[in-house]
């Protein structure tokens, strides 16, 4: 069993905080401090300067993300369309549909309609697919997507509004095409770029001449990959997936840690506000410790985000947040799948909260969907009971909620690269009903500072009933959630007082003889401020 203990003491700036926690096993007196578990250790010691959280708040605790996967949002420019586009959107096949920088631009009031406050894209520097993880180079724009121009006119919008910019960057990986790679395959182990990459032989004169006919003058290493893996051929060097379009990069190479260092500093003058690091699980503890470290010092602001399939707390120190999908493989077990009962799913929660320090678990990026995943809809099977549940947890448990693109007018769509449909843009197609609860929940996280960097309470009441209460300073919000396919009545032994029921927006007396029935799989959510009344 997981049980989290917590104490809570007002943040004052030059102190230093000394504590260690005492409890009593077996009928022995033991303590838990800076050595771990024992009858003698010393506290542990934290100084109050090197804290963050609520009273020393950066940006992204707690931001609402909105992803777009740019090729598929919106075609704003048709000069600067691939020559060959995609003819089947539903379901999706692969290659290009057309959107660009231009479309974003032209649809930024319906983004501002929303709520969201961060704008999160997927990359948009120079590659040969659609999907553009295979950079070949870092410091320029899609010729599909637009220009530098283009770039410039949407974060100055973006900013003017309030809003912040965050670009997706593959930095465990790069195309056969960039300029450093294709000189190390040419000169072998002559070249100074040979170790920059992670080479199992040198390539044969017919691989080489063969390559270099899909690399230059044109990159054409998408159709390369296709070609070779058709044939059953592996790649001479290690890559993403034993992909021949994404060698990896040989990150003991210190020199790989400047070059990318370089490329941070040109795009936060160029006003970018973060980076989303693909594939962050597969990067060197030691090169990712570096990277953060420098860029910190470098703009303190900038925003680093890893993408992970792993428990956050291992990457704490490499990171300032970290796309959680343990957090989504606990949520769907429970609401969708019921694999898990709903002990597991409140241990599993507590567990993965209690892990990491509080302003990083507010910061934690959790999302129903990405462009990796299945649509939330279509893997709720149109249930718009557990969608709307689903909704409700993801604003009211503690981290930064994300809306994939479309996932708020109730889209659709299976595995890669149906998840990637294009942006439907037509009302008469939208799910009215996701689209408003989504609103509503993206308002009430916005006017309510509990759940955006409160502190979280996670207990069963009974049966498949859970309450989540959020506090901070003089605010409280308590969520009753039922997880079953069945009502559940329940009389709530807990914090009586004045409430509003954000919800229906009707106000209420929590008393000891308060009753309530819930339909399955819905909630209810009280809020109050300030607590004492």
């Amino acid at each position: 069993d997981v049980i989290v203990y917590e104490y809570h003491i007002p943040y004052s700036m030059d102190t230093i905080l000394r504590y260690k926690f005492r409890f009593t096993y077996d009928g022995e007196e033991l303590f838990y401090g800076n050595e771990g578990v024992g009858t003698n250790v010393s506290y542990i010691i934290v100084d109050a300067n090197n804290i963050h959280g609520p009273s020393r708040v950066k940006w992204y605790m707690g931001t609402i993300y909105y992803q777009i996967f740019v090729d598929s949002f919106e075609n704003g420019d048709p000069l600067n369309d691939p020559p060959k586009k995609i003819r089947v959107l539903e379901p999706r096949e692969r290659g290009y549909y057309g959107g660009d920088l231009r479309g974003i631009i032209n649809r930024i009031e319906y983004i501002r309609s929303l709520g969201v406050e961060t704008l999160y894209l997927t990359p948009i520097f120079p590659s040969s697919s659609y999907h553009r993880y295979d950079v070949y180079d870092y410091k320029g724009i899609d010729k599909y997507l637009g220009t530098m121009k283009d770039l410039e006119e949407l974060v100055n919008i973006i900013h003017r509004h309030g809003m912040k910019l965050v670009l997706d960057i593959p930095l465990h990986h790069v195309s056969p095409c960039h300029p450093m790679f294709i000189d190390a395959i040419r000169k072998g182990k002559q070249s100074r770029f040979w170790d920059w990459f992670c080479f199992l032989e040198e390539p044969s004169k017919e691989i080489l001449e063969e390559m270099l006919k899909y690399i230059m003058p044109e990159c054409r290493s998408d159709d390369m990959n296709k070609e070779f893996l058709s044939e059953g051929r592996k790649p001479f060097y290690e890559s993403f997936f034993t992909i021949w379009s994404m060698p990896k990069i040989n990150h003991d190479n210190i020199e790989t840690l400047d070059y990318f260092v370089e490329v941070t500093k040109y795009w936060i003058s160029r006003g970018i506000d973060g980076f989303r690091i693909d594939v962050g699980l597969g990067i060197l503890y030691s090169w990712l410790k570096a990277y953060y470290l420098t860029v910190k010092n470098i703009d303190e602001e900038f925003l680093l985000l890893g993408e992970l399939n792993d428990y956050p707390v291992y990457y704490s120190e490499y990171f300032d947040s970290m796309m959680d999908y343990y957090w989504r493989k606990i949520v769907l077990e429970k609401i969708v799948d019921n694999k898990i009962t709903i002990d597991q799913f409140i241990e599993s929660l507590n567990k993965l909260y209690a892990e990491l320090p509080h302003y990083q678990s507010i910061s934690l990026y959790h999302s129903l969907g990405t462009h990796d995943t299945l649509r939330i809809k279509t893997i709720v099977k149109g249930d718009i009971r557990k969608l709307k549940l689903l909704y409700i947890l993801l604003f009211t448990l503690p981290g930064s909620p994300a809306i994939y693109y479309g996932d708020e007018v109730g889209m659709e769509g299976g595995r890669d690269p149906d998840n990637r449909r294009p942006m439907i843009w037509d009302s008469r197609r939208w799910d009215k009903t996701v689209l408003e609860h989504v609103k509503k929940m993206i308002r009430m996280y916005r006017e309510w500072k509990a759940l955006r960097y409160g502190y979280l309470s996670l207990r069963k009441i009974c049966d498949e009933l859970i309450l989540i209460r959020r506090w901070i300073d003089n605010e409280e919000i308590i969520v009753l959630a039922n997880t079953s396919d069945r009502s559940i009545c329940y009389n709530i032994d807990y914090n009586y007082g004045k409430y509003i029921e954000l919800l229906s927006n009707r106000e209420i007396v929590l008393t000891k003889n308060y009753k309530e029935c819930l339909e399955p799989y819905s909630a209810r959510v009280y809020g109050r401020r300030p607590i004492s009344t």
